[in-house]
C-alpha cells in the first residue's frame, strides 16, 4: 500500500495508490486515526513543508510505517513528467503517491525518513527566523536608498527588526554548544558565530555518508547538460536549502581572504580562468566537505588535509557524531546576488 499526502497547516490531503482520496484536519487526533486504519506494510509519502509535515511523518515513523518525506523540487519534476490536467490538493496527493511507485519500478533510491531531535529542529527554526530578519532589513534599507522619502516611516521599522536580534544570537549559540561536533566546525576558516551552528543543524540532522551526499543536499553538486553536439554549460543544481548555500558562500570569501588552503584553492582557481564568483563557490563547495569531515570524524579542523582530501570522503562505517544520543560550480550560488552581496555587509557575523 502506498499513501500520498498532500500536506497545509490546517490539513491534509490523502491518496491510496489505487484506492479513494479523502481529507482530514492537520492534528494530531485525526492524523492517529488516519493511521490506524492502513496497513502496518503501507508506505506513507509527502512533501516537506517548513514544519507543517512534522506532525505526520513523526506520527507515522513512531508506528512503525515506511515515511518518505520529498524534496518538493523532485515530485514537481515528475508532475510534469505526468503532464496532470489540474493543479489540486487531490491530485497533488495522487501525484506523490505515483512518485513512489514511478521511483520503486525505476529501483531508485528512495531514503526513509529520520525524525529530527527537538533541540535541532529547534535549533534550525532560530536560524531560519535570524534569515528572514536579516533579509527583511535589507529589502527595507533597499527601499530606503531608493525612496528618501520614505525615511519617516520606515527606519523605525528597520531598527526595530534587529532588536530580537541579540536574544537570537544567544539562544543560537547555547544550542549550538549543546550539539556535539560544533566546537570542532567553529575552529574552521569562515565558520563563524551563524555559519557553524547552521552546518551543524544539517549534520547532527542526518546521516551523509559522503561528503559528496551532503554536497548535493546543499545544493552545491554540478549538473551538465549535454545533448549530441550541443555542449550545455555547467551549472549548480540548487537542489537544497538557499541559506546554506547562502552562508558557505560568505564563509568562502572570509577563509579566501587570509593566508591558507582555501585562499590556495581560491588562486589556483582564478589562475585556471574561473571567474570570481565561480572559484568563490568552488571554495564553498570544499568548505562543505570540510565540515562534513570535521563532523563525521569527530576531530578538529587539520589545513593540512584540505588539500589532500579525497572527493567524496571515506565512506565511514559509522557516524561517530550523527548517531551521538542527545537529549532533546560555475553558476553563483543563491546569496550572490546585487541585493545579497548587501546582506554579506549588514550580516556580517558570519
Amino acid at each position: 500500500m502506498i499513501v500520498g499526502a498532500d500536506v497545509s497547516k490546517d490539513e491534509l490531503v490523502v491518496h491510496e495508490l489505487g484506492g479513494g482520496t479523502s481529507s482530514i484536519q492537520n492534528n494530531r487526533r485525526e492524523i492517529e486515526g488516519l493511521l490506524l486504519t492502513l496497513s502496518p506494510e503501507a508506505t506513507i509519502a509527502m512533501e516537506a513543508t517548513g514544519n507543517y509535515h512534522r506532525l505526520l511523518a513523526d506520527a507515522a515513523f513512531s508506528r512503525g510505517f515506511r515515511v518518505i518525506v520529498f524534496n518538493p523540487k523532485d515530485v514537481l519534476h515528475y508532475a510534469r513528467s505526468t503532464s496532470p490536467r489540474a493543479k489540486t490538493d487531490r491530485v497533488d496527493a495522487r501525484v506523490i503517491a505515483q512518485c513512489v511507485a514511478s521511483s520503486e519500478a525505476a529501483d531508485k533510491e528512495l531514503h526513509p525518513y529520520q525524525p529530527v531531535p527537538d533541540a535541532i529542529a529547534k535549533l534550525r527554526s532560530l536560524l531560519q527566523t535570524r534569515a528572514s530578519l536579516v533579509h527583511t532589513k535589507v529589502a527595507l534599507t533597499n527601499r530606503l536608498k531608493q525612496c528618501p522619502e520614505s525615511a519617516s516611516y520606515l527606519e523605525d521599522s528597520v531598527d526595530g527588526l534587529m532588536q530580537p536580534m541579540k536574544g537570537l544570537n544567544e539562544e543560537i549559540l547555547r544550542l549550538a554548544r549543546s550539539l556535539p561536533g560544533y566546537e570542532h566546525l567553529r575552529g574552521a576558516p569562515g565558520f563563524g558565530p551563524v555559519v557553524a551552528p547552521y552546518l551543524t543543524a544539517l549534520l547532527a540532522g542526518k546521516n551523509f555518508l559522503t561528503s559528496d551526499s551532503f554536497v548535493a543536499f546543499i545544493g552545491l553538486d554540478v549538473r551538465v547538460r549535454e545533448s549530441g553536439k550541443r555542449k550545455g554549460r555547467s551549472s549548480l543544481s540548487k537542489r537544497g536549502d538557499p541559506e546554506a548555500r547562502r552562508l558557505l558562500y560568505l564563509a568562502a570569501k572570509a577563509a579566501s581572504r587570509n593566508s591558507g588552503p582555501f585562499r590556495d584553492l581560491y588562486l589556483r582557481h582564478q589562475a585556471k580562468g574561473l571567474s570570481k564568483i565561480a572559484a568563490l563557490v568552488a571554495v564553498a563547495r570544499k568548505l562543505a566537505r570540510t565540515a562534513w569531515s570535521i563532523y563525521t570524524k569527530g576531530e578538529p579542523y587539520n589545513a593540512d588535509r584540505v588539500l589532500t582530501q579525497r572527493r567524496g570522503g571515506n565512506k565511514p562505517a559509522t557516524n561517530a557524531l550523527s548517531t551521538h544520543s542527545h537529549p532533546q560550480a560555475t553558476a553563483p550560488v543563491a546569496g550572490t546576488s546585487k541585493q545579497q552581496e548587501r546582506t554579506t555587509r549588514l550580516d556580517n557575523t558570519t
